[in-house]
């Protein structure tokens, strides 16, 4: 929707999600990924409200899964169900719907007694750590319930290790067999700490599941397993090395590095080099990522996410525009307009100053270089974040707003998608 921009003697307008012009800098991608996106696997689900999953975890470590698919490793062996053996077509739909529901759904399947619970089994050990005995199965028990393309990628598997099935992935035709080895193989590069391939197939799981129409509350349960991605991005990512000075700041480093044409803003150092805080020590020898980061956000879905060099290292739950004032779809760049305390400027009306419960910016503001009506910015109504709410900017959880506005710059290029 357009809007007009009412100039005044202040410094900064914002609108319903706006800010005045300024100059910056842009920014090129580098992706990597497993395969291009699929643009259909399957028939697309109306999108859900808000439903972030959530699960408890171990200090600095994985998801506890307190819900394993069985009792015991002997049970994940891909045994025949008492209600008979389906057909290859049927047995695909069925792991398609299977895939698509929420954990606690999927291990319910799984556990109980029918066809398709007794030819998951196996496969869905590989999500509960059970994944050495389903591999050794498969040398005595073919997994061809599933069709040909399963079958394929679990021999790959099981004879080649991730490797062997990221080469038949690479190959593999698209649909929900490959989507869902894509899935497994995140997994087994997380549990074996290869975070390299583990962010790549992350990267083609987000694309896959949000163009096969997945509910955004299935897609919001891949937070942790991006998030691990992210603390671990020391170990793949690439960085130069610099030693502290005297007079060094984080401030002057950063400075000294967007001279240098590199946006790496002083919360993704910190983060880089697992810092609690933002102190420095004469002689510290500090990493400087040097990887491309990106956001990318999918307006129907309401889900956004951060990326490096292509693997995702952050995944968000965010509000898109209301009926009538759109989130507006494209390429755009954050301007300097990067706020710590936004002020609200309602067209014809009073500004509302940080703080104020009326203010819907609430924390932070990420501007728009393209168009200065529009940014990503927190909110004063949480319960609402997950909807279609906004004036048409991205609105996040507070404290996601304040987290993201540590690890972004001016320049960086944010994508948004229908």
């Amino acid at each position: 929707m357009s809007r007009s921009l009412f100039v005044a003697a202040i410094p900064l307008f914002l609108f319903a999600c706006g800010g005045e012009v300024s100059k910056t800098a842009s920014s090129d991608v580098i992706e990597i990924s497993l395969d291009d996106p699929v643009e259909s696997l399957g028939s697309p689900k109306t999108p859900h409200p808000d439903g972030e999953s959530q699960n408890p975890q171990k200090p600095g470590g994985r998801e506890v899964n307190a819900t394993p698919a069985t009792g015991s490793k002997e049970d994940i062996q891909a045994t025949p169900a008492s209600a008979g053996k389906m057909d290859s077509t049927t047995a695909l739909a069925a792991l398609d719907s299977w895939h698509r529901q929420l954990a606690g759904e999927r291990n319910q399947v799984v556990s109980g007694n029918s066809a398709l619970a007794g030819e998951l089994r196996g496969f869905a050990g590989i999500f509960h750590g059970n994944a050495d005995a389903y591999r050794g199965s498969l040398n005595n028990q073919p997994a061809d319930a599933f069709g040909t393309d399963f079958e394929r990628f679990a021999d790959a598997w099981a004879s080649g290790g991730t490797a062997g099935l990221q080469r038949a992935l690479a190959q593999g035709a698209v649909g929900t067999a490959k989507l869902v080895w894509t899935d497994a193989l995140a997994e087994l590069c997380l549990a074996s700490d290869d975070y390299k391939l583990a962010g790549s197939a992350m990267t083609t799981v987000i694309n896959d599941m949000l163009s096969a129409g997945y509910d955004r509350e299935r897609v919001l349960e891949l937070q942790e397993r991006v998030a691990l991605v992210g603390r671990n991005a020391h170990t793949f990512l690439p960085f130069e090395e610099y030693v502290v000075k005297s007079g060094d700041s984080y401030w002057v480093i950063c400075r000294d590095l967007r001279k240098e044409g590199m946006i790496a803003p002083q919360g993704w150092i910190s983060s880089f080099n697992h810092k609690r805080n933002y102190n420095l020590r004469l002689g510290e020898t500090l990493k400087i990522p040097t990887a491309t980061l990106e956001i990318k956000a999918w307006r129907g879905a309401r889900v956004m996410a951060l990326y490096a060099d292509g693997a995702p290292i952050r995944l968000y739950t965010v509000s898109m525009g209301k009926k009538g004032e759109p989130t507006p779809l494209g390429s755009f760049t954050f301007s300097t307009d990067l706020l710590e305390e936004p002020i609200y400027y309602p067209a014809g009306g009073t500004s509302v100053p940080y703080g104020n419960p009326d203010n819907p910016l609430g924390e932070r503001w990420m501007g728009f270089q393209e168009d200065r009506q529009y940014g990503i910015h927190g909110t004063n109504s949480e319960e609402t974040i997950g909807s279609f709410e906004s004036g048409g900017c991205i609105r996040m959880h507070n404290a996601d707003a304040i987290a993201l506005f540590e690890l972004i710059g001016a320049g960086l290029k944010v994508t948004i998608y229908a």
